[in-house]
């Protein structure tokens, strides 16, 4: 089970795995393990000393579109084409 069953069955999660992930970047708290608490916070304090919200949640905005495009995504992507890879050569 664990040489033939488990590789198969992690390739088939992968992808659903992946926009969990996402989504759990958008909307969950477990976000505030990457400081988005500190960030919301520094954007409502630049928010209320020069009344920019829109470039102060703009910006906040930007940082989350990064993480999810430019560091989840193609990790995801990564790790299944690794166990794809390695699948198909056993």
């Amino acid at each position: 089970m664990r040489r033939i069953i488990f590789p198969q069955a992690l390739l088939n999660m992968l992808p659903p795995w992946g926009n969990l992930l996402i989504e759990l970047l958008k909307s969950t708290a477990l976000v505030a393990l990457i400081s988005v608490a500190d960030l919301m916070f520094e954007a409502k304090q630049i928010n209320s000393a020069t009344f920019l919200s829109a470039q102060a949640f703009g910006t906040a905005l930007l940082i989350y579109y990064i993480i999810a495009r430019g560091i989840l995504t193609p990790g995801m992507r990564k790790l299944e084409s690794k166990l794809s890879q390695k699948l198909s050569r056993e």
